[in-house]
């Protein structure tokens, strides 16, 4: 994988919304949006969006971001067609994806891909700035101050829209580019190194969360 020192700085970021939070197998979530931000020399520079066609997108999804069944049916593409376009804008080029909590956007495109007959995107090809803020900084404090907004705002990044495809994965881009600037050493060695260090403490986090909740005492 690409290991030129600017390859921090031009990478495609990636975010969907979708119609739930189940992420894998038969009974995935589906993709209704989806948006890939490449930033060139860490500026955007190019911005590709999707609405797929989806037959029942639940009301409390809708609430989320905004997209209603009636629009998806009307506006949407057929997801055959919109998934094959994904892959490839992800694939085109050797550089990373950039997901903000990686560990959803990821496996949830894999399965929507699956369900038409792709492939799933090559493995370890993403960054995670969520992992790298809890690895970096593990001492926020508050709740749900690990989310994309207030995220942002600790690496001085304001947004007037959230919870669309497009505007998060630009800010999930943003703050990366803001993680990299405060934590030089996370680009001292290749792409690969850096993401396999991130699956490491991806699970560790997990781990050390799945130990929390064991301490905590029955209510």
């Amino acid at each position: 994988m690409n290991s030129h020192p600017n390859w921090a700085q031009s990478f495609i970021a990636f975010d969907t919304e979708t119609t739930g939070l189940e992420t894998e197998g038969p009974d995935a979530s589906l993709i209704v949006t989806a948006a890939a931000v490449t930033f060139t020399n860490g500026t955007v520079a190019h911005e590709r969006s999707w609405l797929l066609r989806v037959s029942d997108i639940p009301a409390e999804s809708t609430a989320i971001h905004g997209v209603t069944t009636e629009t998806s049916q009307a506006e949407g593409v057929d997801p055959s067609i919109a998934l094959l376009e994904i892959r490839k804008v992800l694939t085109a080029d050797d550089v990373p994806i950039v997901c903000f909590n990686a560990a959803f956007d990821i496996p949830i495109l894999n399965a929507n891909l699956a369900r038409v007959g792709l492939d799933p995107l090559p493995e370890n090809r993403s960054l995670c700035p969520l992992v790298i803020d809890r690895q970096m900084n593990p001492y926020v404090r508050g709740a749900n101050q690990r989310r994309l907004e207030p995220t942002a705002a600790r690496y001085g990044i304001t947004v007037d829209q959230w919870h669309d495809a497009g505007a998060d994965a630009t800010v999930a881009g943003l703050i990366f580019i803001a993680e990299v600037a405060a934590y030089p050493a996370l680009t001292k060695g290749t792409f690969d190194e850096l993401a396999t260090s991130i699956h490491i403490w991806r699970d560790e986090q997990d781990a050390s969360f799945r130990a929390w909740l064991a301490r905590q005492p029955p209510r």
